[in-house]
């Protein structure tokens, strides 16, 4: 690369982050509305978060959870509940509820940048790690210095808090701290639509202890939440799913999102899911990055997501560059000029059109797109595969490609 053009696309990228940044911090001060701050506290103070967001009784319109909704109305933005989350997880939010709203926000603020910084460290100890140098800097700056990191921080969403735990329990698994790993596991379940397809990994790997060591925090915390709120075991794994379930025909490109909530897609949903499992079974070693991607890639599309969740297009950038860079051929080039154009237009392109549904509709096109020829290249190995010079063939049954240089 010429030494002019990356000084200069280096600034750009570290300006437009900065940008982001700056805008990201003003928002997240401001908002933050989806801290799911008053789900957790609700069940701190034995309110059933469930039940109020299902079918309200007034128990918000007093005490702690108040003020929390008064600071809204004043804004001029009221908020009702939406306690999407297993009780499980919202007592992970419990310390911050011993705070004042304003002040936890404020301090989810500075833990969302905090996370960001130790994702993009354990992307690099991880599935990044082969990536050339240069590129990975861009990468994670262009990722920053998107809309929907943006309004990630902004919004105060928990995929940065979940991504970061899903990372560290792969770092922890490698490194073969297996409790470690399976707690950081448990905790990345936050946002169970994207890190519960990502803990497949976990099956592919062969990692079954971590895997099951993360399911125990929630069976002890689902039992405690009943007892709490003298209800029972069944009802605090079935509420939450209702609450999701109202949620599933909002989000961006998912497929609740494009079939208008039809039920038909949470059967979808859980057949894809199966899938996913069933794959992590049968798959050979050799396919971290590329597993790791589709992953990604499947979970945004799987269940309920909007945009601000797609700054994940960025990691699963590890798959593209494991097919384009191992061999070159034509097609391969052309699903990287794909990922470069879906990525822009998700980051930048749907903020030009504010999210409208014609550009949500050519998003879609794009994603879903990229993903079916994503999977169609995928069962070549790039780790494995090595070309007979002679014959210039990976395997008997697999197509060409260029020999080893």
């Amino acid at each position: 690369m010429n030494r002019f053009f990356k000084t200069a696309l280096f600034t750009v990228f570290i300006l437009l982050a900065a940008v982001s940044v700056v805008q990201g911090v003003k928002n997240a001060l401001l908002f933050s509305q989806d801290f799911q701050y008053d789900a957790a506290l609700a069940l701190r103070s034995g309110i059933n978060p469930y039940e109020e967001s299902l079918h309200p009784t007034g128990a918000l319109e007093s005490g702690a959870t108040a003020d929390f909704y008064a600071f809204f109305e004043e804004k001029g933005i009221p908020q009702k509940m939406e306690a999407n989350q297993f009780p499980s997880l919202l007592m992970l939010l419990f310390p911050m509820t011993f705070l004042p709203y304003g002040i936890s926000r404020v301090l989810w603020l500075f833990l969302n940048l905090l996370f960001t910084a130790l994702s993009i460290f354990l992307l690099r100890k991880t599935f990044l790690k082969e990536m050339d140098r240069d590129i990975f800097i861009l990468l994670m700056l262009l990722m920053i210095a998107g809309t929907p990191w943006r309004n990630q921080v902004g919004v105060g969403q928990h995929t940065l808090f979940s991504l970061f735990f899903f990372l560290l329990a792969v770092y922890l698994s490698e490194k073969d701290i297996r409790i470690c790993s399976g707690l950081s596991l448990s905790v990345s379940y936050f946002k169970y639509t994207l890190t519960a397809p990502l803990a497949v990994y976990f099956i592919y790997k062969k990692r079954y202890r971590e895997f099951v060591i993360s399911l125990i925090p929630h069976v002890v915390g689902t039992f405690a939440a009943s007892v709490m709120l003298k209800t029972s075991f069944i009802d605090m794994i079935r509420e939450p799913l209702e609450v999701s379930k109202a949620l599933a025909g909002e989000g961006s490109i998912d497929i609740g999102a494009l079939s208008g909530g039809a039920s038909w897609s949470l059967m979808a949903a859980g057949a894809i899911m199966l899938g996913c499992v069933l794959m992590a079974v049968i798959l050979p070693e050799g396919y971290d990055g590329r597993f790791f991607s589709l992953l990604l890639l499947i979970s945004l599309v799987m269940t309920y997501h909007r945009s601000y969740d797609f700054f994940v297009l960025a990691p699963a950038a590890c798959g593209t560059c494991l097919l384009s860079g191992d061999r070159g051929d034509r097609k391969d080039r052309i699903l990287t000029v794909v990922y470069i154009i879906l990525t822009l237009y998700i980051f930048f392109g749907l903020r030009v059109f504010n999210e409208s549904s014609g550009s949500l509709t050519a998003a879609a096109f794009l994603f879903y797109g990229y993903l079916l020829s994503y999977m169609c290249l995928f069962k070549c190995n790039p780790e494995q595969r090595k070309c007979n010079p002679e014959q210039r063939k990976c395997h008997p049954e697999q197509r060409k490609c260029h020999p080893e240089r």
